[in-house]
């Protein structure tokens, strides 16, 4: 990156990751939409003072708020969100490009757009309504194998975006008006997480883990825990909630927490909508 003069940086997993970027020396940290709700990597991040780029895929406009918080209070003074839609490609009507403007007039803070649509399109959009970072994965070759390569720019669409980038906003609005699904991207302004997000978030997001075996009788504590996929178990913005519970079986190593582990009974009400 240094030697073709472009700014290095990268998504971290763990508290491990995080150390290791900052021994490589990033500027700016980037958090992938699954870790919106994963409150103690946030605050691990934030803690190095660092400008943090965030995606919200999935992500309800309660748990955005609520990452913005955890990152500010833990010592962020510089956060960017992304609007982003999980799914790869996103059909058209769940791409909402609208919800730029209600994420900026939510949290009056730097706004950008995740973009997982094929083509240029999309981003020209998202910069004409003032995102300001454009996130598009890259390729060198659309037809290799692999999911990604097919939804990803090339060199020409990157290109593509990056002068949209530089044109003023008055040939960003003309731009984008020119274009046949202009209404459509746009979409709602209501932040809704579609239902193809929404089949994702247990695969995608983590859930509470034990990091060594314990014990029936053990009082759970902050070194017991471990965050990982799939999110089937108590999700990381929940721990809080078992911390100080004593377990009532023998857990092993890598289990996924439960309420059931603690005595808790969740009872499961279902809703039918009748036509």
């Amino acid at each position: 990156c240094e030697s073709i003069g472009i700014e290095f940086m990268s998504t971290p997993f763990s508290n491990e990751e995080v150390d290791l970027l900052e021994e490589i020396g990033v500027k700016r940290y980037k958090v992938a939409s699954m870790d919106v709700n994963n409150p103690e990597l946030l605050k691990y991040i934030a803690s190095k003072g660092k400008p943090v780029i965030f995606s919200t895929g999935m992500a309800t406009l309660g748990e955005i708020e609520r990452a913005i918080f955890t990152l500010e209070g833990a010592g962020c003074t510089e956060v960017t969100v992304l609007h982003c839609t999980s799914v790869y490609p996103p059909k058209d009507e769940d791409i909402a490009l609208n919800n730029i403007k209600t994420l900026q007039q939510a949290f009056d803070i730097p706004v950008g757009y995740s973009d997982h649509s094929i083509g240029t399109d999309v981003p020209l959009i998202a910069l004409a309504l003032g995102s300001t970072v454009i996130e598009k994965h890259f390729t060198i070759d659309k037809d290799m194998a692999g999911w990604d390569h097919a939804i990803s720019a090339d060199e020409a669409e990157m290109a593509q975006i990056s002068a949209y980038a530089a044109m003023a906003q008055k040939d960003l609005d003309k731009e984008a008006r020119k274009i046949d699904k202009y209404e459509e991207y746009l979409g709602r302004n209501r932040r809704i997480v579609s239902l193809r997000e929404k089949e994702k978030i247990a695969i995608m997001r983590r859930c509470c883990v034990a990091k060594h075996p314990l014990k029936a009788g053990h009082v759970i504590t902050h070194d017991d825990l471990d965050y990982k996929r799939p999110g089937t178990g108590i999700a990381p913005d929940e721990a809080k909630y078992i911390l100080g519970r004593e377990l009532i079986r023998d857990v092993p190593y890598d289990h996924e927490f439960k309420w059931q582990d603690f005595g808790v009974l969740i009872e499961v009400q279902t809703k039918f909508n009748v036509a």
